[in-house]
């Protein structure tokens, strides 16, 4: 029986006991087995409860002498671990078993693995999203290496599981490589979805300016066409003064020759206006003709 079970068992006896109204045995607390006539030894705790705690037992050391503490600095110095770059880098790789943690924050391919199957796979990312951005080349670069991630967790599960029963031997190891895969495709996902956010905002930013440009060139054209019926409407007015000068012109001619026939024309013809109620041009033919 394990530590679980024990708990539980002695944990549905104690509520038995509350229903029978008998206290638990584990509320009361027995007193101390102590004799007068025990020998006392120092450091040994006395029988009985309650226990002395850990930091009672620990507490009384013996002190350290200075030369004894000076020559375990020494000591310490020489165990520093490696120092040149090599030596660090490949210390920096221990206990990197499945490297499914990032180690030292970096990603890194297994002695066991294919460089050029990881290659391939961040070509085909590549040729399928074409980043155009550092950006959108981070976020493709990061996609290719948490799904190379995540297909290595569920390799190393079958590692787990026993193909002749399809039982799993090593029920902790293959729970811990399941999470690394759910965390891997996570992270696969949310590279992919920040992508695609990036670039619908990149176009929306773009549709934006395009849309301002319109704008624009709409406003540019109403602006010329506004101006082109001004000037239609100028050359209209000269053609308009052009034409009635031109009459005036032909009135004054025809009076004139009218005057040059007929003497009498002039007179005849003011009497004829204010018979008629009419005033005669500010352009008279006696000026026409002076």
């Amino acid at each position: 029986m394990n530590r679980k079970e024990r708990r539980a068992v002695a944990h549905q006896q104690r509520k038995q006991d509350r229903k029978a109204g008998f206290p638990s045995a584990t509320s009361q607390t027995p007193p101390p087995a102590t004799s007068a006539d025990a020998p006392v030894v120092a450091g040994i705790p006395e029988p009985g409860l309650p226990l002395p705690s850990l930091a009672a037992l620990t507490s009384a050391k013996p002190p350290v002498s200075e030369a004894r503490a000076q020559a375990n600095r020494q000591n310490a110095q020489h165990s520093t671990g490696p120092t040149t770059p090599a030596g660090v880098a490949a210390s920096s790789q221990n206990r990197t078993v499945h490297g499914l943690a990032r180690h030292n924050g970096s990603f890194r391919l297994l002695p066991m693995e294919k460089r050029d199957k990881y290659e391939a796979l961040q070509t085909e990312l590549s040729d399928e999203h074409q980043p155009t951005t550092p950006t959108e080349a981070i976020l493709v670069n990061s996609m290719a290496e948490s799904l190379w991630l995540s297909q290595r967790s569920q390799s190393l599960q079958e590692t787990c599981i026993d193909f002749m029963t399809g039982q799993i031997k090593d029920a902790k190891m293959f729970s811990l490589y399941l999470r690394y895969q759910t965390t891997h495709t996570r992270a696969f996902h949310k590279s992919l979805n920040d992508l695609i956010k990036l670039r619908a905002e990149k176009r929306k930013a773009e549709v934006g300016f395009e849309a301002q440009n319109r704008k624009a060139e709409e406003i540019r054209i109403k602006n010329e066409q506004h101006e082109m019926k001004k000037q239609e409407h100028y050359w209209n007015v000269l053609q308009k003064d052009a034409k009635a000068c031109h009459q005036l012109s032909l009135n004054s001619t025809q009076q004139l020759n009218a005057m040059k026939e007929n003497p009498e024309f002039l007179a005849f013809y003011t009497a004829e206006l204010a018979k008629r109620g009419a005033k005669p041009s500010t352009w008279s033919c006696a000026e026409a003709a002076a």
